[in-house]
């Protein structure tokens, strides 16, 4: 795992693309990468969880 550091910069000062936060996110979230059983009954677990929240939704009356 690689360690992000975060640091604030002054106001004006133009922090390189690739060195934004943001593009180390999207940087993570777009790599590709092994998916093993775990992690794939993770994102199963994940889609059943929406899926009850968005019913429940259903069922609730606006506050």
């Amino acid at each position: 795992m690689q360690i992000h550091e975060v640091h604030t910069h002054a106001e004006g000062e133009v922090l390189p693309r690739e060195e934004q936060l943001a593009w180390k996110i999207a940087a993570v979230a777009t790599a590709t990468a092994p998916i093993d059983n775990e992690a794939l009954q993770m994102v199963g677990n994940r889609i059943i969880d929406n899926a009850a929240v968005a019913l429940a939704a259903l069922n609730r009356t606006p506050v």
